[in-house]
C-alpha cells in the first residue's frame, strides 16, 4: 500500500516508530516553506529540538524520543527523493511572480496523518474488472 502523509513532523515520528514503511510513502504534504535542503534541515532540526508546532496526538511520543542522526538521515532520504511536496514553496513564487495560488493542505481538510492511494479501476475490460474486484476482496481480507 502506498501513503500520502500530511504532517512532515508526524509523520517523521510514525516512519521512526516503524508505523508506515519508508518504502510505502508516496509523499509528504508539509506546511513548511524550504527552498532548499539546508532550510529544510534547520526544519527538521527544530521540530527535533523543540517539537511540531502543528502537533497531532501521537502515540510515538516526541521526535526527540529517536536518534537525531537517524531522523536526519530519513528526512534527507525523503527530501532528495523528491518524497517531500511543499505547497508554500509555489504559492511564495507564485505571489512574487504577481499571481497567487492558495491551496488547502490536507490537514485542514481532516484528513488524518496519513492518507491511504487506493488504486482505482478505470478500464471496462471483463477480466480486468474482475482481477481489480478479486484484488480488493483479497487486500480487505488481508488487513
Amino acid at each position: 500500500m502506498m501513503y500520502i502523509g500530511t504532517s512532515l513532523g508526524g509523520c517523521l515520528k510514525s516512519l521512526m516508530a516503524n508505523e508506515v514503511s519508508e518504502d510505502e510513502v508516496m509523499f509528504i504534504v508539509t506546511r513548511t516553506m524550504c527552498p532548499d535542503y539546508n532550510a529544510f534541515m534547520q526544519v527538521v532540526e527544530q521540530y527535533y529540538a523543540e517539537g511540531n508546532p502543528y502537533p497531532r496526538r501521537s502515540r510515538h511520543g516526541e521526535l526527540s524520543d529517536y536518534n537525531l542522526s537517524e531522523v536526519v538521515a530519513l528526512a534527507t532520504r525523503l527530501y532528495y527523493s523528491g518524497r517531500i511536496h511543499q505547497p508554500r514553496v509555489f504559492d511564495n513564487e507564485g505571489r512574487t511572480a504577481g499571481h497567487y495560488y492558495e491551496y488547502n493542505h490536507p490537514a485542514k481538510l481532516g484528513h488524518g496523518l496519513w492518507m491511504q492511494v487506493v488504486p482505482t479501476n478505470d478500464n471496462s475490460t471483463p477480466l480486468v474488472v474482475e482481477a481489480y474486484e478479486k484484488y480488493k476482496m483479497l487486500d480487505t481480507l488481508t488487513k
